[in-house]
């Protein structure tokens, strides 16, 4: 992942027009505020009878719980049990048992689940499914794909028809169940005569090495296609049961000799894609310990794994049903009468590998594993029961303040005879660490953070062939955020983030910022008569390909823990295939004169975010209005594949499709670059006399001949 490097432009007004009375002309207000921070670690612990049922008259005095291997006193004991949603509890079973929101996570791992196999078993899981929704749950439906990644096939849901649709669209994998035929030589060297001696080493270890890069290929898209989910569903409140239907978990191969730990070069090591760093470490690391942060991750964020396998077994039981070009007889790796680069038995080692990492998933994170001809009647009896009760320990930690790091957990009940299942630890982490997550999940699901509403927006700026700087436009409301009590009485700044990713997810810019407040008596002054705050600030010059690019904005007030998006698109064009003229950045703003000439040419300044040009700075806009008399400037960067243009841009008023009205617009400063094609040009545009309302501003840029295209772009503008 690429970054880029913003730099803070202090804030700047527009739209000022009057809107609160001189009472809130004031200086910041002082309150005392005395905080007491509660830390407490919550577990959630099923107990289990020999029948398999649960067991429910359990006391505080029933349970001990360790963590790091300390014991530690229980704070509070609590039996949760979901209700149908048809279902009102008494006001006596409300004080006595808390109830929690029902929300039932599904993924589908269509990157190593055989989709013959999945096809076998989709009316069984439907079935179960719609047996969730009966006892009150909504189901959210995600899948692991291949090519896109993470996405969500059915968001939160009671629907037992959406169910089924989001159940059947699940694809699956054509190739999976073909993975081992890499690692049989063809039979076109059986004659071993006339093979040169050590050929067949080579091919051996050719097929091991193109088998152990698919695996790996998979491991890290599974990894990071599980971390994108637990993104979206871990500021879920309360305990979030998981249903996870894979074929089995890569592992990587040559971790280890024996019980000896290889060296890292030596092994297949993975990367898993971690923008946030939210598994804590980044690059190149042993699978093991990727699998092993991510349990961590899940139990830190209270996520409970329940792993469901549609394959029957047959694969590793008969091989020869499932690996039609695997050998029949081999024994051993170094057996060549069969060809055999894997013997069937090892084979078979690597999918019992695959399997129990779905069980180790499970059982750390206080679910189980289904698998065999059993599962469907074990998810019956398991996961209903497990959805319905279940009790909630807390304790105090030993730390006093947030250490970031992992602790172990144990929990241990003294009725004899019982089966004991919750999380095996949590990360305890820091401010700094919870920040970070905040803006990863906001980044994975805007639609979520709506606690501040803004708007923003980034422009590329051209600078040369595929090298731009990105400029960053965010827009304030002023009553709502900057000048509401809890602002003006704790905040001086709001930390902000964008993230850019292009279509394919595969790489992606993000930078962090924050907006500095100075509640000054000029500022307050200037506040009162404002709408909006605006604050823009630039990147460093960067590499971008053609492509239409996701932008998510992220605004993050700290002191009240309060979290806004904003989402837009950046669409880059490929100026080598362009033959027309074509207006390809635009952007309102105000002018304001300088004393001194601040720059030869006009350029994004890296200090403040503004356009600096001759004796001029212009302040960009991130929303299109305008008062009723102002005079708004426009700059626009024209791609011309000829030559530095001749024809001055006109601009036309339209309201609902019928032209009103020709806009004035007088060229302050423009200027041709021969090497990029590129026309930069500030435009002050006239609207007094224009009535107030919403309407579409036309550019045009006329053609020379009838045979070139006029360029065009239209504008939705707001008169206020």
């Amino acid at each position: 992942m690429n970054k880029f490097v913003c730099v803070i432009l202090l804030p700047l007004l527009f739209l000022l027009i009057p809107l609160f009375g001189s009472e809130t002309q004031q200086q910041k207000l002082q309150s005392e505020r005395h905080e007491v921070t509660v830390r407490l670690v919550l577990v959630d612990v099923f107990v289990i009878d020999q029948k398999g049922n649960f067991v429910s008259d359990l006391t505080l005095e029933d349970f001990e719980i360790f963590e790091q291997g300390k014991k530690m006193p229980i704070n509070s004991l609590d039996l949760i049990q979901s209700k149908k949603q048809e279902q009102i509890p008494t006001q006596e079973e409300s004080s006595a048992a808390p109830v929690r929101k029902n929300r039932f996570i599904v993924i589908f791992d269509s990157i190593n689940t055989v989709k013959r196999m999945l096809d076998k078993s989709r009316p069984q899981i439907i079935e179960k499914l719609l047996s969730i929704i009966k006892l009150g749950q909504k189901i959210i439906i995600f899948e692991l794909n291949e090519t896109e990644g993470m996405k969500i096939l059915q968001p939160l849901t009671s629907s037992d028809a959406l169910i089924s649709h989001a159940v059947n669209t699940a694809s699956g994998n054509i190739w999976v169940d073909k993975s081992a035929d890499t690692l049989s030589i063809p039979n076109i060297f059986a004659v071993q005569d006339a093979i040169a001696p050590g050929f067949l080493e080579k091919i051996q270890h050719a097929l091991r090495n193109m088998y152990q890069t698919e695996s790996r290929q998979r491991f890290e898209k599974t990894i990071s296609g599980l971390l994108s989910v637990m993104n979206v569903i871990k500021d879920f409140s309360g305990r979030k049961p998981v249903l996870f239907i894979s074929g089995g978990i890569p592992s990587l191969s040559f971790d280890k000799v024996g019980d000896t730990d290889i060296a890292l070069s030596e092994v297949s090591a993975a990367k898993v894609n971690d923008p946030f760093k939210v598994l804590q470490k980044s690059g190149l690391r042993r699978g093991s310990q990727i699998f092993s942060d991510l349990i961590h991750f899940a139990n830190s964020h209270n996520i409970t794994f329940y792993t469901l396998d549609p394959d029957f077994f047959l694969g590793h039981v008969l091989p020869d049903m499932a690996y039609d070009n695997n050998p029949r007889n081999a024994t051993s790796i170094s057996d060549f009468n069969s060809m055999g680069v894997f013997a069937n038995d090892e084979i078979q080692e690597i999918k019992k590998n695959e399997l129990t990492n779905l069980n180790t998933i499970a059982i750390e994170t206080g679910g189980q594993s289904l698998q065999g001809g059993k599962k469907f009647e074990q998810f019956q009896n398991i996961v209903n029961r497990d959805l319905s009760n279940y009790y909630e320990l807390s304790y105090t930690p030993q730390q006093k303040k947030a250490d970031g790091k992992y602790h172990d957990i144990k929990v241990i009940v003294k009725r004899p005879k019982v089966k004991v299942q919750f999380r095996k630890g949590y990360y305890d982490y820091s401010t700094q660490q919870k920040e970070a997550l905040l803006f990863s999940s906001a980044v994975s699901n805007p639609a979520l953070f709506t606690q501040i509403n803004f708007q923003a927006q980034v422009q590329p700026f051209f600078k040369k062939n595929n090298s731009f700087v990105l400029w960053i436009n965010m827009v304030l409301p002023v009553k709502d955020l900057i000048l509401s009590s809890e602002t003006m009485d704790a905040v001086d700044s709001l930390k902000a983030q964008i993230w850019v990713e292009n279509p394919k997810k595969d790489k992606a810019f993000n930078a962090e910022f924050r907006i500095p407040i100075y509640f000054t008596p000029s500022f307050l002054e200037d506040m009162s008569r404002a709408k909006y705050f605006g604050f823009s600030t630039s990147s460093q010059e960067i590499k971008l390909h053609s492509d239409k690019y996701k932008v998510v904005f992220a605004l993050y007030n700290e002191t009240l823990g309060e979290m806004g998006t904003f989402e837009s698109f950046l669409e880059v064009p490929d100026l080598k295939e362009q033959k027309d003229v074509f207006i390809a950045t635009s952007v309102f703003g105000r002018l304001r004169e300088q004393k001194e000439g601040l720059s030869p040419s006009i350029s994004v300044s890296q200090k403040d975010g503004t356009l600096e040009f001759s004796n001029y700075k212009f302040y960009p806009m991130g929303t299109n209005q305008f008062g009723q008399n102002e005079r708004i400037a426009l700059f626009v960067q024209v791609f011309s594949p000829g030559t530095k243009l001749q024809q001055k841009p006109q601009l036309f008023l339209y309201k609902d499709k019928n032209q009103i009205s020709e806009i004035p617009g007088e060229i302050v400063d423009e200027e041709w670059d021969r090497k990029t094609k590129i026309q930069n040009m500030v435009l002050l545009l006239n609207f007094s006399g224009i009535p107030k309302g919403e309407y579409v501003l036309e550019m045009i840029i006329p053609s020379l001949t009838e045979a070139e295209k006029p360029a065009l772009k239209n504008f939705r503008i707001k008169i206020l």
